[in-house]
């Protein structure tokens, strides 16, 4: 460096103090809380990172991923290096990356997580499945209190009611939520499932953190049946999204993608393969009947036409009878849905509560016949459109007699 008797000109001092930065202190990592988050038409994004006595100027490059979005409040780690701004005379720091504070470590956990089930062939596009068009067997794997559940049973008895559900309860979020989430998909493998559900709400990313876990992408990785993955809302995605056949976007999407059809559609499919149908018997009928009349007009056939008269006048009876044989297979077969769709209906978890009946739940178990109840017993009353808290008073021992 020149002596103190040699004038420097101001750049040339910028220059000196940006090269001492860089070479003496280096990378940095800071914490702070953003204030004054503002981006640039370019992209780029400037900010200040301050705590209760200090601040200082940063800046971040449109070229630099987030996997957030910043705001001017949160709690956030950078890290880069210190430069010199030379045009104000002020230092900042060129942040090389930025984590929500709290949640580096699971943002990393995530991202190497993905980075790992990529290079395994986890995502691969050609190993996604399609979703059957008319599933009669729905496995849900999600806690089975709260809305969720609720969403997804409503959604699917109002546009599939024929369709029976398999609902595998699991922890979705805590400790052990992984595993239960894991172990309820292989459970639903032995079932005769058309299709999976597998979801929950939405949160914070440690709310979702089972569905980022390695037993939870194993487990739909290697389901047979094919997996929708429903969790939280529009705007959180999942390492269970990423390896699912199909996300959906919310779990009564994943219900309606699980019910493509609904009855009304059903329906109106019979009609157009008995449409097709009719149309065609009585185009193959046509063409007997143009094929016969030219074997009636040949010349050699002349004095056979009494006979082909028969048997035309059978041919036009055989149809008849084939229209009244298609008539009646065609409504048999509609009672017959009709019987199967009620006998469905009737086995819906909830259709008892249609008819009248209550189910007793404790915290969040629904209490069995085994189940024995004792004085002072809290419980919930669920009806079909309420639910009643109750404490017990007296139970009396009596075993319920068939007979009565």
């Amino acid at each position: 460096m020149k002596s103190s008797k040699e004038a420097m000109t101001v750049a040339n001092l910028t220059q000196a103090i940006s090269l001492l930065l860089r070479d003496e202190i280096g990378i940095v990592r800071v914490t702070g809380e953003i204030s004054g988050f503002t981006t640039a038409a370019s992209g780029h994004r400037y900010f200040t990172l301050k705590d209760e006595s200090a601040q200082i100027d940063c800046v971040m490059w449109a070229s630099r991923t987030l996997a957030f979005r910043p705001k001017s409040g949160m709690q956030v780690v950078i890290e880069g290096r210190l430069t010199v701004y030379a045009t104000r005379g002020k230092y900042q720091i060129d942040c090389d990356r930025m984590t929500a504070a709290g949640q580096g470590d699971l943002y990393l956990a995530f991202a190497a997580l993905k980075e790992e089930l990529a290079a395994r062939g986890y995502f691969a596009p050609e190993r996604k499945r399609g979703i059957p068009a008319f599933p009669l067997k729905i496995g849900v794997v999600t806690s089975p209190t709260g809305a969720v559940i609720q969403d997804i049973l409503s959604t699917l008895n109002r546009r599939s009611p024929h369709c029976e559900i398999y609902l595998c309860p699991a922890t979705v979020q805590g400790e052990n939520a992984s595993e239960e989430i894991a172990a309820a998909i292989k459970a639903l493998q032995n079932t005769d499932a058309d299709v999976l559900i597998v979801g929950r709400g939405g949160g914070s990313i440690e709310d979702l953190w089972a569905f980022n876990t390695l037993p939870v992408a194993e487990a739909i990785h290697n389901s047979r049946i094919p997996v929708i993955s429903a969790v939280g809302h529009e705007t959180d995605f999942t390492i269970a999204d990423f390896v699912a056949d199909i996300r959906a976007a919310t779990p009564t999407a994943a219900a309606e993608l699980a019910s493509q059809y609904d009855r009304d559609t059903l329906w109106q499919q019979i009609i157009v393969w008995e449409n097709r149908l009719n149309s065609s018997v009585q185009l193959e009928m046509q063409n007997y009947h143009q094929r016969l009349n030219m074997i009636i007009k040949s010349y050699a056939l002349q004095n056979f036409s009494d006979r082909l008269h028969d048997r035309t006048q059978q041919l036009d009876e055989a149809e008849n009878e084939m229209q009244k044989s298609l008539v009646r297979h065609l409504h048999q077969s509609k009672t017959k849905l009709e019987g199967i769709t009620a006998h469905l209906r009737s086995l819906h978890p909830l259709s008892p509560l249609q008819r009248g009946f209550a189910l007793l739940r404790s915290g969040d178990r629904l209490l069995s016949n085994d189940d024995s109840l004792t004085e002072f017993d809290k419980v919930e009353i669920v009806r079909r459109s309420e639910v009643a808290q109750a404490k017990i008073e007296k139970v009396i021992n009596k075993v319920y007699d068939r007979t009565e």
